[in-house]
């Protein structure tokens, strides 16, 4: 009798279970076809141009002095430079990008960090800007550093922001597990909920920025997360999770030979590599850390990162091109 007893639990509770995901993978469907959003969204600003891997959406600040180019990380686009970009432009031409897959740029479902250096080699060609110093936030890292070693003939120096270039444990190479989960509908479900909800997008900033983050308004988190609400960026998402990683190996990352720099927040442990593998695998370069502040120095604090990236600057004046590991 105990048996039989145990035996119907199981069943009454196995087809609760069932029930429950039925019930939910409704709502979830249900929920995604009341909100699906646009594929595309209007740039609110900016410039673009057409190059030879497609349109490319940009800012510029500044007329003078040394270009500089500066490239966002995951989940980010231009506007992740928009507080730092005007300090620096006070003695550099200053362009930012948003890579294809991010913000406003062209969405043309190729993402590997192949496409991304082709994105980058591609706008400088298309801007006519000569040998600028390539600054890479977080992932943005691994595509500057990238191009750096392909092509030192395009670049005078480098500067790793938040980020190593490598890949994170288990994301070098395609993942089927992460495919499927970000594919879900629940998966689509979250992350629009989570871009609406006020409480969950400022809570990311508040961890990413660090101690203190007094530039993250409303308003800017508002414009942040915008490009991340279009369909084609939750298309790009999936096509991403199905790939590597946009990183480079730690052989490649020794491989570089132009001027290399790094500009860290203090308080930035894990969201972007290591600091001290970024500095051993560079050969020890120039580096400034930034005090209280986390992932997202640009954002915790603009004039210190801005003038961080300026001492980088002027300190990598000193190095050769044969100044890294072989």
């Amino acid at each position: 009798m105990n048996e039989r007893r145990w035996a119907r639990r199981g069943r009454r509770a196995l087809v609760a279970v069932v029930a429950v995901i039925v019930a939910l993978t409704l709502a979830s469907l249900t929920f995604n076809a009341a909100t699906t959003p646009e594929r595309t969204l209007p740039a609110p600003g900016g410039r673009d141009v057409q190059t030879s891997v497609g349109r490319i959406h940009y800012e510029r600040w500044g007329e003078h002095g040394t270009p500089v180019v500066l490239v966002h990380g995951f989940a980010e686009s231009t506007l992740a430079w928009s507080l730092t970009a005007p300090e620096l432009a006070r003695h550099h031409r200053v362009y930012a990008l948003d890579l294809p897959g991010f913000g406003y740029s062209e969405y043309t479902g190729r993402y590997t960090l192949d496409d991304e250096v082709a994105a980058l080699e591609a706008f400088l060609d298309a801007l006519g800007i000569g040998r600028p110093i390539l600054v890479g936030h977080s992932m943005g890292a691994g595509v500057v550093g990238e191009l750096a070693r392909r092509r030192p003939d395009l670049v005078s120096a480098v500067v790793f922001a938040d980020g190593d270039a490598l890949a994170f444990e288990g994301r070098d190479r395609p993942s089927r597990a992460a495919e499927v989960v970000v594919g879900s509908p629940y998966a689509t479900s979250a992350l629009r909920l989570g871009l609406r909800s006020r409480w969950v997008r400022r809570e990311f900033f508040e961890q990413a920025c660090g101690s203190v983050c007094p530039a993250a308004t409303d308003e800017l988190i508002d414009a942040w997360v915008r490009p991340m609400r279009q369909g084609a960026a939750e298309n790009a998402l999936r096509t991403m999770a199905s790939q590597p990683m946009v990183a480079m190996t730690p052989e490649q990352v020794r491989q570089i030979r132009v001027p290399r720099g790094i500009v860290w927040g203090e308080e930035d442990t894990t969201s972007g590599g290591s600091l001290d593998g970024a500095r051993a695998a560079l050969g020890d370069p120039p580096t400034v850390v930034i005090p209280d502040a986390g992932h997202l120095p640009v954002v915790a604090d603009p004039k210190g990162f801005a003038h961080a990236l300026e001492l980088v600057i002027d300190r990598m004046g000193t190095l050769t091109v044969e100044g890294g590991e072989p």
